[in-house]
């Protein structure tokens, strides 16, 4: 009586070669993931740029005028600025966060900037001591 004994499970070779299969497929995966989530970021940029130029749109609307450039004097040298430099360190993006749905922001930079965000309005160093930079 000659006794065969079959042991149930798998082989080095045959454990091999899944854990190659496997690998394989993960990285056919991996390019899929990488475009999707590229795909997600381009979605979310362009709805941002179009959040933006619905603001200035709305902006206009608003006050007949685009937002301007910045606001206040700007300094003569960005790197050199005197101790009486009370200019601004902000630009039109500012005046557009009312019609992005950034009030609470907006209000915040009115209040450290003592008034409405328009052409002309003086803003604080934000560093506090104007002429520091850090």
């Amino acid at each position: 009586m000659v006794r065969t004994s079959r042991r149930s499970g798998f082989t080095l070779i045959e454990l091999l070669v899944v854990i190659a299969i496997i690998g394989v497929l993960i990285s056919l995966l991996l390019p899929a993931v990488q475009k999707v989530r590229e795909a997600a970021n381009r979605i979310s940029c362009q709805n941002n740029l179009k959040q933006i130029a619905l603001g200035a749109h709305n902006y206009h609307d608003t006050h007949k005028r685009l937002p301007s450039g910045n606001l206040g004097p700007q300094p003569k040298d960005a790197y050199n600025v005197g101790a009486n430099f009370n200019g601004q360190y902000i630009g039109l993006l500012a005046q557009l966060l009312p019609y992005v749905e950034q009030d609470n922001m907006y209000r915040a930079l009115q209040a450290t900037g003592g008034g409405e965000l328009q052409p002309g309005s003086r803003l604080p160093n934000p560093r506090g001591v104007a002429g520091q930079h850090g």
